[in-house]
């Protein structure tokens, strides 16, 4: 039996009077590519930003391998979690770790909207995710007695430049890139941190079906060469359907329906809620 590494249970997400996840559970197992996909708006990117520490969830728990990450019961849910025991020792469970520990656990991610660190090259920005395994110190790095430790992190930064195919573009700013290469640059940034877990938004944005269909390739390569496990968010059904072991689909932050390519390219309630379904 696979091994799960990330576990949703009933997370909720309201700003204010909007809620943006409602009563979102779900489960990825090593080595799997899971998608979610869903209209704009649907909730896919808060989720996504529930599972990293960007936002704190209003209710419910993230684990990544089986360790908690996140949660948040009020008072009352955890009651009746915990009915019969002492109701002020479960009063409120609250537990929120940073995006910087959860990163440091193994979990990168990429952004829909692309996040580059804009005034240095492409070389840079890889080799300033390197520095999250750093073991040298201030006192060390003072005496510059990380040396060794240095040149191997710009050697992987270079390695993985040139996995992405951007080893001749290294020393260009990361925003001369071109929209496709930038893309990959935060692919490789994220590998840089060394995951376990991968978490793709909307990777193939602004791509032409040529670039989708080498970017599902290179998806495919690097999940095997790195023994990753990869949660994507797409928009692009081809993609989807041609890279993911299983699916989820959520609309208005409800999930709708869950299961392979196959199933879901069948489900009616897909079709009516991300297809558009009939006109009459």
């Amino acid at each position: 039996m696979s091994k799960n590494v990330l576990r949703l249970e009933n997370i909720t997400m309201q700003f204010g009077g909007v809620v943006a996840i409602h009563d979102l559970s779900m489960e990825i197992n090593e080595g799997e590519i899971v998608a979610l996909i869903g209209p704009n708006g649907a909730g896919k990117t808060t989720a996504f930003n529930c599972i990293t520490g960007v936002y704190e969830p209003t209710n419910g728990a993230v684990y990544f391998n089986d360790k908690l990450i996140a949660a948040n019961h009020p008072r009352g849910k955890m009651k009746r979690m915990y009915a019969g025991t002492d109701p002020e020792k479960f009063a409120h469970m609250r537990v929120q770790l940073t995006p910087d520990q959860i990163t440091k656990l193994g979990i990168a991610r990429t952004f829909q909207n692309i996040r580059l660190f804009k005034s240095q090259t492409a070389f840079e920005n890889v080799l300033i995710a390197t520095h999250l395994r750093r073991t040298s110190n201030i006192f060390s790095a003072t005496f510059r007695l990380n040396h060794k430790e240095e040149k191997r992190n710009r050697e992987r930064a270079m390695e993985l430049l040139d996995i992405v195919g951007l080893k001749d573009m290294a020393q260009e700013k990361a925003t001369s890139l071109p929209y496709g290469m930038q893309r990959r640059l935060e692919i490789a940034r994220a590998l840089a941190t060394q995951p376990t877990l991968l978490l793709l938004d909307e990777p193939a944005a602004g791509m032409n079906p040529q670039e989708t269909l080498e970017l599902g390739e290179f998806i495919r390569k690097i999940k095997n060469d790195f023994h990753l496990t990869v949660f994507v968010i797409e928009h692009h059904m081809d993609l989807v359907m041609g890279i993911s072991d299983r699916i989820y689909v959520i609309e208005f932050g409800k999930q709708i329906a869950h299961g392979t390519p196959h199933e879901i390219q069948n489900n009616q309630a897909v079709i009516d809620a991300y297809l558009g379904g009939n006109d009459e």
